[in-house]
């Protein structure tokens, strides 16, 4: 009877944390670096929240511009580290550039005149907005070439856990002892939690390289060309600084995934904006509606949480990539068609409108974070090392980031003609079709490059080792 209540229990767990033996000590160490990073960026993000307080919208969408810019040069800088490093070298090099300009911030916070001070916090908000999808991006990158395709659908949202309760952690660490700490402080506490994060990429790395030695190399075919590529394992990538820019146009299934994410940066922009106005409009429950806005952060990051428990890994593995990429075009639509009819019901209250966006707000923020970022990312499996260190950032920082400056652009054409809710729900209707259809595409493609990968791998693997006996007929030797 215990033995039976014993073997329950494991099924059960494996059914929430599908880690296959062996593969313990990875997961933690991915889900500790995850964790690390998430604890480490949410400290800093209300600070960079506290300097905006002040910008005007049109501010704010010249900031965009401006991270839009600096996104893409510090994506091909890095492309010019990874051709002269190994993978555990250019990773903690860019992590530890970030601490570096977080103590220069510091420094210039201590020694700056007050007006100074104002565009030293317009330099942070850019800085913040690049190194945030720049280190998620690498680490992903990391993931990718960790993990392969199949271990990558199983785990990646158990990984994600730990980044979950990082931001928890994080977020409730600002919200109990910002008032009592200095702003350097709390800088200085995120650094840690960043050098930590390396050390983590350390110990992963060696564990994976270990765990690896005897496989001289890797090898992909190239889908624009159809030419076998071999990359090997543990040295550094070569090429050049721009070979990130040249491989996302020639590849249409890097360009596809550029323009998926691309769609998630315009839909997440019209919803910031569509909340900031609907903050604005209703000023007098400013107090009020900010305290349900920090409510709202918890309870969404809680939601990310069970999502990634229960629901993401059996999504992606039995109904596959395809729907699982497709479920956040569907919400974006059906969530402003929701808000448009009901800001036009007659008599309706602005609270009630509010209401409405809030849940929206949340399930779209839990979609993006439990389900869209692990099954996107898996998409990344099944490319080249060096595109996953040097297109993949250009893809998820520069096109995340220029898709931010399109929603900017599409949201100001909507208020300019003045179609408010209703607008929004008439542009995310055939956005949703043209997002969806393209998140099919993406898994079809993704299948056939995973296909092409294994054919190979047998047939490397079938190949005679110089010197060993003939292979029969079944592969085993005669």
């Amino acid at each position: 009877m215990q033995e039976s209540e014993s073997t329950s229990r494991n099924g059960l767990v494996a059914r929430v944390i599908p880690v296959m033996p062996g593969e313990w000590g990875r997961v933690v160490l991915s889900g500790g670096c995850f964790f690390f990073l998430l604890f480490g960026y949410f400290l800093l993000r209300p600070i960079r929240e506290a300097m905006g307080v002040q910008r005007s919208m049109g501010d704010l969408r010249w900031l965009f511009l401006v991270t839009c810019a600096v996104s893409l040069v510090v994506t091909l800088a890095f492309g010019g580290v990874v051709s002269r490093m190994d993978r555990r070298r250019f990773i903690s090099l860019a992590y530890r550039v970030v601490m570096v300009c977080l103590l220069g911030f510091i420094v210039a916070r201590q020694v700056l005149t007050d007006d100074l001070r104002v565009y030293s916090g317009y330099v942070y908000y850019v800085g913040l907005s690049v190194v945030n999808l720049f280190m998620m991006s690498v680490f992903w990158a990391f993931m990718a070439d960790v993990w392969k395709l199949e271990q990558g659908k199983r785990l990646y949202a158990t990984i994600g856990i730990g980044g979950t309760i990082g931001a928890i952690l994080g977020s409730n660490f600002v919200w109990w002892l910002a008032e009592h700490i200095p702003t350097w402080a709390q800088i200085s506490i995120a650094i840690v939690a960043f050098e930590l994060a390396v050390q983590c990429v350390r110990l992963l790395d060696k564990h994976d390289t270990c765990a690896a030695r005897g496989r001289v190399q890797d090898e992909f075919i190239d889908a624009t060309t159809g030419e076998r590529r071999r990359e090997l394992s543990g040295t550094p990538i070569g090429g050049r600084w721009g070979d990130g820019v040249r491989a996302m146009l020639r590849s249409p299934y890097l360009l596809g995934i550029g323009l998926y994410i691309a769609l998630v940066a315009v839909s997440s922009t019209l919803l910031y904006f569509t909340q900031a106005r609907l903050v604005v409009d209703a000023s007098n429950e400013l107090n009020e509606r900010i305290a349900l806005f920090a409510q709202l952060d918890m309870w969404t990051q809680v939601a990310t949480l069970l999502v990634q428990l229960f629901v993401t890994a059996h999504i992606i593995k039995r109904l596959g990539i395809g729907i699982a990429l497709s479920l956040l075009p569907v919400l974006t639509c059906v969530g402003f068609i929701a808000l448009a009819w009901v800001s036009r019901i007659d008599g309706i209250q602005g609270w009630q409108i509010f209401a409405v966006f809030a849940t929206f707000n949340a399930l779209h923020r839990a979609t993006r974070y439990a389900v869209i970022r692990p099954a996107r990312e898996t998409l990344f499996s099944v490319v080249p090392t060096s595109e996953k260190y040097k297109a993949k950032p250009i893809v998820d920082v520069f096109l995340y980031r220029g898709g931010d400056v399109a929603g900017t652009g599409v949201e100001r054409a909507i208020a300019g003609a003045g179609l408010g809710l209703m607008g929004m729900a008439m542009v995310a209707a055939p956005l949703a079709v043209l997002w969806g259809g393209l998140a099919f595409m993406l898994a079809m493609a993704q299948h056939r490059r995973s296909v092409r990968g294994a054919s190979s791998e047998i047939e490397i693997n079938t190949k005679p080792t110089p010197g060993a006996p003939p292979l029969g007929p079944t592969g085993s030797t005669i």
